[in-house]
């Protein structure tokens, strides 16, 4: 069966909302109208991006990544913690867009997926728990 772009993309978003509402409410909270981003194209790109590094039915989309996941995340990026070559990446990433950003806002974006991304990273090391080997 052959999906047409937008049905898929409507699955995305409606899969991060269903799976991933933390992440979903930072992308609101961080990249929303309350941030001064009226227009919504921070906020879109941001859950274009999102759904990209969650979505599928990958390891990584069986993650529930939690409020404090994501908390601690964006303390670690803000706090200079974050791989450049990652940030880099997502730079690109959101330079592939079919939107215009405001170095602000491609900032703020770029933040926000680095918190998700570190997040995932800290919930994966969580889960494996004991059966990692030193």
């Amino acid at each position: 069966m052959i999906h047409d772009h937008q049905e898929l993309a409507d699955q995305d978003v409606s899969w991060l909302a269903i799976r991933q509402p933390a992440v979903v409410r930072l992308l609101e909270r961080e990249l929303g109208p309350a941030n001064g981003m009226s227009d919504g194209d921070a906020f879109g790109a941001g859950l274009a991006l999102a759904c990209h590094v969650l979505g599928g039915h990958t390891p990584v989309g069986d993650l529930r990544i939690d409020h404090h996941a994501l908390a601690v995340g964006m303390a670690a990026v803000r706090g200079g913690r974050c791989d450049r070559a990652m940030v880099r990446s997502i730079r690109d990433q959101i330079e592939e867009l079919r939107v215009v950003l405001t170095p602000g806002e491609q900032d703020a974006v770029a933040t926000v997926i680095a918190a998700v991304i570190w997040a995932v990273l800290d919930c994966s090391v969580r889960e494996l728990g004991d059966t990692l080997v030193a």
